[in-house]
């Protein structure tokens, strides 16, 4: 087990090392638009300057901060426009989903939901997506806020760079797939129609990643990751176009990680598991040898 997690570590270590080799890619930030109902434009502009710099911090980006400037885009051909009057290979934008404020005693825990969506320029149809819960406390409920605008920021800024680096092919064609429960009070899943990818664990990839499957670099088919293995991961397929066939060698991209993945990679699930298994044993043992300690006592 040792030597498998120094290999892990060694393949993560290695993608962190070409990715910061490989020139940032220039992105032109929209702005953000509020949903919450928090706050003005002073606000949105601080959550727009945060994020800039978290997605810039990442060095997988090189972001313009056009916030106020420029119109946000609502569909592909806006981001195509756009991106063609700023002279820029991506286009990204944020959404502030949900700011709450709790005061259990004194000091404000604020939490914030906040969704960035990025367009790559020539695939607008392809917008790659983080979405990420962020925490902040402080007595002032300002310094609160921006706090919890911080960490979510961060966290979307490491979301978005893992996924513009994942691309991986189709291994198998669709075909049902059942996945067996590695847990006594789970059920056997039935899913109708899955394909293999040849993403896995050590990619970063989590289960409830969402991905499109492309042919000449146009979207064909979507799916979200249900298991996630070593040297290849499942997708179930959520949408198929009409006519199109999946083959092996189908180009495949991530466009959304979870912040919390649902479950574990399949090698971890089987290896808590087997702890719990374990664990419970030993117990049933060492209530066994009470109980036949205390009979033969009493003889």
């Amino acid at each position: 087990m040792g030597r498998t997690c120094l290999w892990l570590v060694g393949i993560l270590l290695f993608s962190v090392a070409v990715a910061a080799a490989q020139k940032p890619i220039p992105v032109a930030f929209l702005g953000v638009s509020d949903e919450s109902g928090y706050g003005g434009s002073v606000f949105k502009e601080q959550v727009a300057e945060v994020l800039v710099e978290a997605l810039n911090s990442t060095q997988v980006f090189a972001v313009r901060n056009l916030h106020g400037s420029v119109q946000l885009a609502v569909e592909p051909q806006m981001v195509e426009r756009i991106a063609a009057n700023l002279q820029a290979p991506a286009v990204a934008q944020a959404i502030v989903k949900q700011v709450s404020i709790r005061k259990p005693k004194r000091d404000p825990k604020v939490t914030i939901v906040l969704e960035a969506q990025l367009f790559p320029a020539k695939a607008a149809e392809v917008m790659f997506r983080a979405c990420a819960e962020g925490h902040g406390d402080d007595p002032a409920e300002g310094r609160a806020v921006a706090k919890a605008v911080a960490n979510a920021a961060v966290e979307v800024a490491k979301q978005l760079s893992t996924v513009v680096a994942l691309k991986g092919q189709v291994l198998l064609p669709p075909v049902y797939a059942i996945l067996p429960a590695t847990h006594y009070k789970e059920r056997d899943q039935l899913y109708e129609r899955t394909v293999r990818i040849s993403l896995d664990m050590t990619s970063g990839l989590r289960v409830g990643s969402e991905v499109v499957i492309l042919k000449q670099g146009n979207p064909v088919a979507a799916g979200r990751v249900v298991e996630v293995d070593i040297g290849s991961s499942l997708v179930a397929l959520t949408k198929v176009q009409p006519g199109i066939q999946i083959r092996a060698g189908d180009e495949v991209r991530v466009t959304s990680i979870p912040q919390y993945a649902p479950k574990l990679p399949l090698p971890l699930q089987k290896e808590r598991e087997y702890k719990r298994v374990e664990h419970d044993l030993a117990w049933a043992l060492a209530i066994a040898g009470i109980a036949i300690g205390i009979a033969t006592a009493a003889d």
